[in-house]
């Protein structure tokens, strides 16, 4: 069995220093054996080992009494200071290992910051107030690679199965309806539930394939699934999407939690004829191998959290 002499050695002081330090607070070495639950010939030999060790005299002894030196109060002092330094970093080092200290790298996808992401970070703060955040907002194809490279711990994502790392681990936060989104007074904003089939042909605002991965593949699978092929005007990610159907430049489909921040000026209609295809679904993903222990604590905290993938 490997023996770390640092460790015991460093073990061995500090028995001594708080022998000592029970001992010259009693200044009786009965009491202090009590204290200590241990005897009293022991705690004598004990001691006066730990007096050669510092190579000072720090207590005196006499039939009636026991009294600190001028080096023993000097050591009391220093001794305390030694004990409460090594208990706060103790205390640090496992609430660091608890998670609940330390820092964490959180990115995040825009859609993630209409919901989701608030959500996350109430919680995730009314419980770990002492972990230092930063925060990354980046494309999905970009967090990944953060992720996949340690750059980021854990990431808020939409995330395509053609890109799922084996190291990763996932979980699923929400699952959020595709919503067809118009400008207001479009004659689709007429009807309370759009057919999947009044897509075809339609102006339609598409995701960049690059960019906006996982979305440029969920709508593809709504349109195939409802047959469709609407006339593509333009491509691009969140929220320009948004922006270029309020600028009249064609429909989209986007999550339902985008939704209500545009109220007014854009119109949202849920489809119907496509079945299950239409949901959205947004991830937490890490390594996992990544040994940040608030990771796990992050990942526990969102609403809706139930694991999906383990290597």
């Amino acid at each position: 069995m490997h023996i770390n002499l640092k460790n015991v050695l460093m073990s061995l002081l500090s028995r001594s220093l708080k022998a000592f330090v029970v001992v010259a607070e009693e200044l009786h070495f009965g009491r202090a054996a009590r204290r200590l639950y241990i005897s009293q010939p022991p705690l004598s030999q004990q001691i006066r080992q730990f007096e050669e060790e510092v190579g000072a005299q720090l207590l005196t002894r006499s039939t009636r009494s026991v009294q600190l030196t001028p080096a023993g109060k000097l050591m009391l002092e220093r001794a305390r200071q030694m004990l409460a330094e090594a208990d706060a970093a103790v205390k640090a080092v496992q609430r660091v290992a608890r998670g609940e200290a330390g820092s964490l790298t959180l990115g995040f996808t825009h859609s993630s910051v209409y919901r989701v992401l608030p959500q996350a970070l109430i919680a995730y703060r009314a419980r770990y107030p002492d972990v230092t955040l930063d925060l990354k907002q980046l494309t999905s194809d970009l967090l990944i690679e953060g992720v996949h490279s340690g750059r980021i711990d854990v990431a808020l994502l939409r995330l395509s199965a053609s890109v799922m790392e084996p190291d990763f681990e996932v979980s699923v936060v929400a699952r959020d309806p595709m919503l067809l989104l118009l400008p207001a007074g479009h004659p689709l904003a007429a009807l309370e539930v759009v057919p999947v089939q009044a897509l075809n042909g339609l102006p339609f605002i598409a995701y960049d394939p690059v960019g906006a991965r996982y979305f440029h593949e969920l709508v593809e699978t709504i349109f195939a699934a409802g047959g469709v092929r609407p006339q593509i005007t333009h491509t691009s990610i969140l929220p320009t999407v948004l922006a270029l159907v309020e600028a009249g430049m064609g429909a989209a489909l986007v999550p339902a939690p985008v939704v209500p921040l545009h109220e007014g000026s854009l119109v949202s209609r849920p489809l119907s004829g496509v079945g299950d295809t239409a949901l959205a679904t947004l991830y937490c993903v890490w390594r996992c191998d990544n040994a940040n222990p608030a990771v796990r604590a992050f990942a526990d905290t969102l609403p809706g959290h139930w694991l999906l993938t383990s290597a």
